[in-house]
């Protein structure tokens, strides 16, 4: 049985354009992936610059906090009144799941005017008479 010679050429054909197509297909990949390997670089290095950026300020903050940390006792006391301060906590000491002390602490630390001014209601103030 003889071969036709046009099957033979368009099968060949057929090769070459599904050869083309194929590497043209790689192309497009290698380009897309070299295009995603950019993008990610680029999104790195932005990362490391920003955190070099937040470490700069991070720095700076410290150092702020370094020159403003000189304060005197008085100065810090007064601050600590002035602003209040709460103190909560709760210990219990316990065996075997049983509870047998429960310590409880509350407490505030701040200056009358500050209790005054911030706890104290309008209808718990003595009246002036």
């Amino acid at each position: 049985m003889a071969r036709d010679p046009r099957d033979e050429s368009r099968r060949a054909d057929e090769r070459a354009q599904r050869d083309a197509n194929l590497a043209r297909a790689r192309e497009r990949r290698e380009v897309d992936h070299e295009r995603a390997r950019d993008r990610r670089d680029a999104a790195i290095e932005r990362s490391r610059r920003n955190r070099a950026e937040a470490s700069a300020g991070r720095r700076s903050a410290a150092e702020r906090a370094r020159r403003e940390r000189e304060v005197s006792l008085l100065e810090m006391i007064d601050r600590l009144l002035a602003g209040g301060v709460v103190i909560h906590g709760d210990i219990t000491l316990a065996v075997a799941d049983v509870d047998l002390l429960y310590v409880g602490l509350r407490a505030i630390i701040a200056s009358v005017d500050t209790v005054e001014r911030d706890l104290v209601g309008p209808l718990d103030r003595p009246r002036n008479r």
